[in-house]
């Protein structure tokens, strides 16, 4: 740990490692309602109608977001069919993408080793491993934003050198800050098509922040103008066309994703279920972090930032400017999920690399001497893997209510006597014995959670998957049956159903309120048209018809309906977690 270099073997494993964390039971899971069903439906809509510039959810105009994380789920599924491991491969490649990005970007930064120890610290943290493992665009959006951001560095890494040096080598560095420049703003493009304007806020804040720490550097600032007008001009050329052609087909577009989705979101004006206090990031933060947060408090430290070069003091506010603003943004806006601050995640890792495994680290011990966490920090990130391991068994067993799992109480047992005898072995470990054994126990941990999700995955609420709800109804349907979803929108249903429900076979449905997915964009009320059952009257009269009908409702729908049904019975099939499947006959 002492040493600054990283041989080829180590680089080697690293990589095993990586790939094997990201790649690992990737598509042993079934895909969960909401997120991840609405993505790979909308994907594969995608496909089967040929539709790549107006994403549909059950065939209606779905503009919540723009379109890049389902065309990159299109795309996998394209070349490796209807499957799990399809529709998260484009997560997982995500994940490592931006592994990759904080590795390098930490490499330059602190030297070789931290970049190796930022990649693992950023893999292992608990909330990143789990959303490149879950089809939602946040983990697209990170990467976009750790590319940026890397790439942003190399340009001002240029552009400082054009400020010194005999006339070729400052022409060289322009050239090389330009370059760097149109290769950021072709990564917060990507990521503008991923998620808005915030890839274009969270970079553009860590470069301001840059440009008026070093104000008075001697440089040439016009040529920053310079490649700013260049990198818009990419920005443009790659973001443009889409939103055009979008809105040409679709007028109320701009409309909709700037005042109700960007603008309603940031001011609570169009969400009614993501709202949170302005702390609710600090909790997310302090779990999703784990195993590192304990050294979060350790990182701002003014003997630290004394002990920095020049260089190194605009990388560090860098790093700093690109957590702090993305946490404060997220924490002011009204609309909060835990996800949303996933970009934060690489410059913490780089943070934390840097500050105890790089060149800085050297640099701190020989300006102001030992200025490491107390013993009791590196032990909470010793035993911190384990603690969650307790945690989550817990919260299955009381908050999920999985009493008939074997497994729950033997791996709760084993996560508590791991923490007792670690807590006695470790006694005397230096800081580099815990890191590294942070990350075997951390890895091993979320690798064996991963491993027994599936076994659950029916009964986690409103997040369960409907895959078996969609086997049971493709074992009874026949054509000509009528499919009705009834009491909650199940959204990535037609992905398992599919072909046996596709365009020319839709699923009807009702029982849910109109400002909510998937009405939410003006006119797709109308467009359902008669796939919409209006209310429970409606359902019942179809029921009572003579063509057999197929109810798949959410739970307490069978015994409200057969009570107004009656003499005439319903025939039950069974229930999956929340959801009940009955028919007519």
């Amino acid at each position: 740990m002492s040493s600054d270099v990283t041989t080829r073997g180590q680089r080697w494993w690293l990589l095993a490692v990586t790939l094997f964390a990201f790649l690992f039971l990737l598509g042993s899971r079934s895909l969960n309602e909401p997120d991840e069903g609405r993505y790979a439906e909308v994907a594969r809509e995608m496909l089967e109608t040929g539709d790549w510039l107006v994403p549909h959810l059950w065939y209606a105009p779905h503009l919540d977001k723009p379109p890049m994380a389902y065309w990159a789920v299109a795309a996998s599924m394209r070349l490796w069919g209807y499957s799990e491991w399809a529709v998260r491969a484009p997560v997982a490649l995500a994940g490592l993408s931006g592994v990759l990005a904080a590795y390098l970007l930490a490499s330059r930064l602190g030297g070789p080793r931290a970049g190796l120890w930022s990649a693992l610290i950023l893999q292992t943290s608990m909330l990143y491993f789990v959303m490149a493992r879950m089809l939602t665009c946040d983990i697209f959006l990170t990467q976009f934003v750790a590319w940026a951001i890397y790439f942003g560095w190399r340009g001002w890494e240029a552009f400082r050198d054009t400020a010194e040096g005999p006339p070729a080598a400052r022409a060289l560095a322009g050239r090389r800050f330009l370059g760097w420049q149109s290769a950021a703003w072709a990564a917060m493009a990507l990521g503008f098509l991923t998620k808005g304007p915030v890839a274009l806020a969270i970079p553009l804040a860590t470069g301001a922040a840059l440009v008026l720490f070093r104000r008075r550097l001697a440089g040439r600032w016009g040529l920053m103008w310079l490649g700013t007008g260049f990198g818009l001009a990419i920005f443009s050329l790659m973001v443009m066309p889409w939103f055009i052609l979008a809105s040409h087909r679709m007028p109320q577009l701009l409309d909709y994703m700037v005042i109700d989705q960007a603008l309603g979101h940031t001011l609570g004006t169009t969400i009614k279920n993501r709202q949170g206090s302005p702390l609710y990031f600090v909790v997310i933060l302090a779990v999703g972090f784990l195993p590192w947060t304990p050294l979060l408090g350790w990182l701002w430290r003014p003997t630290h930032w004394r002990s920095l070069s020049q260089a190194q003091k605009d990388g560090w506010l860098m790093l700093s400017v690109w957590a702090s603003f993305t946490f404060v943004l997220f924490s002011l806006t009204k609309a909060k999920l835990p996800a949303y601050i996933l970009p934060i995640f690489p410059a913490l890792a780089v943070l934390v690399a840097w500050r105890w495994s790089g060149a800085a680290t050297s640099a701190s011990r020989a300006g102001s001497g030992r200025i490491d966490p107390a013993e009791w920090v590196w032990r909470a990130v010793l035993i911190s893997p384990l603690l969650l391991s307790a945690a989550m068994t817990l919260a299955v067993r009381f908050l999920f209510k999985v009493m008939d799992e074997a497994w729950v109480w033997p791996f709760f047992g084993v996560a508590v006597a791991g923490l007792v005898i670690l807590l006695i072995w470790s006694r005397g470990w230096d800081r580099a014995r815990c890191m590294r054994a942070a990350v075997v126990i951390g890895l091993a941990n979320l690798l064996s959670v991963a491993a027994l999700v599936p076994t659950v995955e029916t009964r986690l609420k409103s997040n369960q998957t409907l895959k078996p709800l969609a086997a049971m109804l493709r074992v009874e349907y026949r054509p000509g049956d009528t499919v009705v979803c009834w009491g909650f929108f199940p959204q990535g249903l037609p992905f398992y159903l599919y072909p046996t429900v596709d365009s020319a076979h839709p699923l009807l449905f009702g029982g849910i309120p109109f400002h909510v997915v998937p009405f939410e964009f003006p006119g797709n009320r109308e467009r359902f048209g008669k796939r919409v059952v209006p209310d429970e009257a409606a359902l019942v009269r179809l029921l009572q018809g003579h063509a057999r009908v197929l109810v798949v409702g959410f739970e307490g729908t069978f015994r409200q309906i057969e009570s107004q049904i009656k003499p005439t019975p319903l025939r039950w099939f069974g229930a999956v977690g929340r959801w009940e499947f009955f028919a007519n006959r």
